[in-house]
């Protein structure tokens, strides 16, 4: 599963904790609900963890072997002749082949790719940690006699513009550093061949980390409504 798949339904498991803990508090009887703390305790091994791994991929990166990246190519189709085919008088009459980015491992890159490579790395990281950490405040931010605080929508929205332009940012960088290795393992010397053009793939943006971010804002700013309408309801029950 994807990294940003996992953190994001982290979120969204702790959206339903949320609503789950702050309504058991009804009654001063009641035990301290068990689960916030321990996605919070959970939140913060992750991000933890994640530090840790982020760092050893930046530095395998520089001193190992090999490294993993997606690369653009376009696949190109391969046809059996008609005379050998078990089915004659089939043929492709329309379709053309897309560009993909398939994951590969490779070795031999440049430092400036290799640089890049690290860059996305730790973009990566950082946004995971970021969300956790985001996870694991809000999670004991439940907790509180006060769940809804400044502090608390302050820290969301601060995390959703984080978010946007760390995913943004590592998706440039892995971007470019896919299209320096597409360049280096298939572009053609000028005077390789006569006639032939070097093509460099094209770019393919994903906007939904703006849609992420925008969303994590628009919470901000329900909880600080709540907030609000938590302080002028305060003493009335």
């Amino acid at each position: 599963m994807d990294p940003f798949t996992m953190v994001l339904l982290l979120m969204l498991g702790f959206a339903v904790l949320l609503v789950a803990g702050i309504g058991r508090r009804g009654a001063p009887t009641d035990a301290p609900p068990v689960l916030p703390r321990l996605v919070a305790g959970g939140a913060l091994v992750g991000a933890l963890l994640a530090g840790v791994v982020g760092v050893v991929a930046i530095v395998m990166t520089f001193i190992g072997d090999r490294v993993t990246l997606a690369v653009p190519i376009i696949p190109f189709i391969e046809t059996v002749p008609d005379a050998l085919r078990a089915t004659p008088g089939v043929s492709i009459v329309g379709g053309s082949a897309q560009q993909v980015s398939v994951p590969l491992s490779l070795s031999g890159l440049d430092p400036l790719t290799l640089t890049l490579v690290a860059l996305q790395t730790a973009l990566t990281t950082a946004v995971i940690i970021t969300v956790l950490l985001m996870v694991a405040r809000l999670a004991k931010q439940s907790l509180s006699e006060t769940p809804f605080s400044p502090k608390a929508s302050s820290f969301l929205a601060v995390s959703g513009i984080a978010f946007t332009l760390g995913v943004m940012a590592s998706q440039f960088a892995g971007l470019l550093a896919g299209a320096r290795a597409h360049e280096q393992l298939f572009f053609l010397r000028t005077d390789a061949i006569d006639g032939v053009v070097n093509a460099p793939p094209t770019w393919v943006i994903e906007v939904w980390p703006i849609g992420v971010g925008l969303v994590l804002i628009v919470l901000a700013r329900l909880i600080r409504g709540g907030e609000r309408l938590q302080r002028d309801t305060k003493g009335l029950v």
